[in-house]
């Protein structure tokens, strides 16, 4: 019994250990110790102790790094803290089933040849789940693993295979590690400095690749940090003086080329401004040669549907909806049932219609650019349409809801994986913070300080071509998927050994 609790506890420790390479803490290399210490801890288990210990790393693993859906269900919804962390947990408590699967498989059917459970099964696993995790249940990729690498020389492979295939290559290199520790056989040992050889030496010449390249001269741009606290921002009170704010603001910047407001920057529908507000606007970006984009909601003329969308001024007929959408958050799923919670929670506006799949893209500083709000730049193939004809990547957000939490350098580093993904600039405005200009590169040029107003001001390159990944890396991670999980399918444990040790 004591042993069964320290393994429980040891699992749960090595996946609270696993947030730590991701931003704000920014410490990759626990990106691979984390999972061999989890790996070491089950190799002796039955597939049902496994099972049970990799729920507990994933209750680690997620339990600290999302633990700030509590903050925003309590904060900002107004759910009694206690609803709120009870959410938080049965969400975790559902992510981390994901983990208890990789344990359990690993243990039923890849336990007696080492090679084979960590050249091949374990990172083929990983991947495996980790595109299940990005689409079931309308998708929740928050924390991929290859995300964490974005600051070192295995992002070089990102516009290639994306960050799906950097989680792979990091898991592969976690498998290699541990083949090399333990009694593998000779031939399984070379084949683990062999992928390790490839890995690294494919991220030296991948490094030295320019997918893209300039089309124009930089263009001048400003993105506005209006720092309006959530808990005000929709008061009808305080409305027009949050349209004044960014008035203001964008008054101060009469030399950029292109001026960004973030998401619902102004929480009036479209059909209340048409008259007054975006007249004004328009007539003050054609005055001084410059585009205003800004992120306000849109309601339907032919129905009460309403949208998150995002608008160029100076083009008066296009708009941007949002197509990802926050479940409970921007839309209530499994109604009428979930009304009951919509009504309990007093979020504003939380019944958004998604926008169609076939948008045209938007325009500004001269150049068409692929749009995404908020939640939608953490799914890569969202992300990427509109390319390669896009010029640059423009995300409009509204982290007020994640509060002083780890979750907005998170979601500064997933919006630098689409960047790299992309070979293309970021332009990233948001309400609080973090406001960023993020090169194609993936690295940020500039960035606001968290909870201040501020106009960020900078430069970007439009760029054109196009990255493997965008010509169809991101459809091939999926084939590679499927082939390798079929691949360890017919490289399994033999039937009998497999029930014996599931008895043991």
């Amino acid at each position: 019994m004591l042993r069964t609790a320290l393994i429980k506890l040891a699992a749960l420790f090595s996946g609270a250990m696993l947030p730590l390479a991701f931003a704000p803490y920014d410490w990759p290399i626990v990106a691979v110790l984390s999972p061999i210490l989890f790996l070491s801890i089950i190799r002796q288990l039955s597939a049902r102790q496994a099972a049970v210990a990799g729920y507990a790393f994933g209750l680690g693993y997620f339990g600290h790094g999302v633990y700030w859906v509590y903050f925003s269900i309590h904060h900002f919804a107004h759910a009694p803290l206690w609803l709120a962390v009870l959410i938080m947990l049965g969400m975790v408590a559902i992510l981390a089933l994901y983990m208890a699967l990789l344990g359990y498989l690993l243990n039923r059917y890849f336990k007696t040849h080492l090679g084979v459970r960590y050249l091949l099964a374990f990172p083929s696993l990983w991947l495996g789940l980790e595109v299940l995790r990005s689409f079931l249940l309308t998708g929740f990729p928050w924390l991929s693993l290859g995300y964490s690498q974005i600051d070192t020389p295995l992002s070089a492979w990102a516009p290639v295979v994306g960050v799906l295939g950097v989680s792979y290559l990091l898991a592969l290199i976690v498998g290699a590690v541990l083949c090399l520790l333990l009694k593998a056989s000779r031939r399984y040992k070379l084949a683990a400095i062999s992928a390790l050889l490839a890995i690294f030496m494919g991220s030296y010449l991948l490094n030295k690749v320019e997918w893209t390249n300039a089309i124009a001269k930089p263009i001048k741009v400003a993105l506005l940090q209006g720092n309006i606290p959530q808990e005000i921002k929709w008061l009808p009170s305080f409305r027009q003086r949050s349209v004044d704010i960014y008035l203001q603001m964008t008054r101060q910047q009469r030399d950029a080329d292109l001026i960004v407001w973030p998401e619902t920057a102004v929480p009036v529908f479209y059909h209340r401004l048409k008259d007054n507000l975006m007249p004004v606007l328009r007539q003050e970006a054609k005055q001084y040669q410059s585009d205003i984009v800004l992120g306000l909601p849109m309601m339907s003329e032919d129905s009460n549907d309403y949208y998150n969308g995002l608008h160029s001024v100076r083009f008066e007929n296009d708009f941007y909806f949002k197509r990802h959408l926050v479940p409970l958050g921007e839309y209530m799923p499994l109604k009428p049932l979930s009304k009951i919670i919509l009504d309990f929670l007093h979020i504003p506006m939380s019944d958004f219609s998604a926008g169609g799949d076939n948008q045209a893209l938007l325009k500004g500083g001269g150049y068409s650019f692929a749009s995404s709000i908020c939640y939608e730049d953490v799914f890569q193939q969202t992300s990427i349409d509109g390319l390669p004809q896009a010029a640059y990547l423009l995300n409009v957000s509204n982290d007020t809801w994640f509060g002083d939490t780890i979750a907005p350098y998170q979601h500064l580093q997933m919006a630098r994986m689409r960047a790299l993904e992309s070979g293309r600039y970021m332009l990233r405005a948001t309400n609080t913070g973090l406001t960023a200009i993020i090169d194609a590169q993936g690295k940020v040029t500039a960035q606001a300080p968290m909870f201040r107003r501020a106009a960020l001001t900078g430069e970007l390159i439009p760029l054109t071509g196009a990255t493997p990944f965008v010509m169809g890396g991101w459809y091939l991670i999926y084939v590679l998927a499927g082939g390798l999980l079929l691949r360890c399918f017919f490289k399994r444990d033999n039937k009998v050994v497999s029930v014996k040790q599931s008895l043991n």
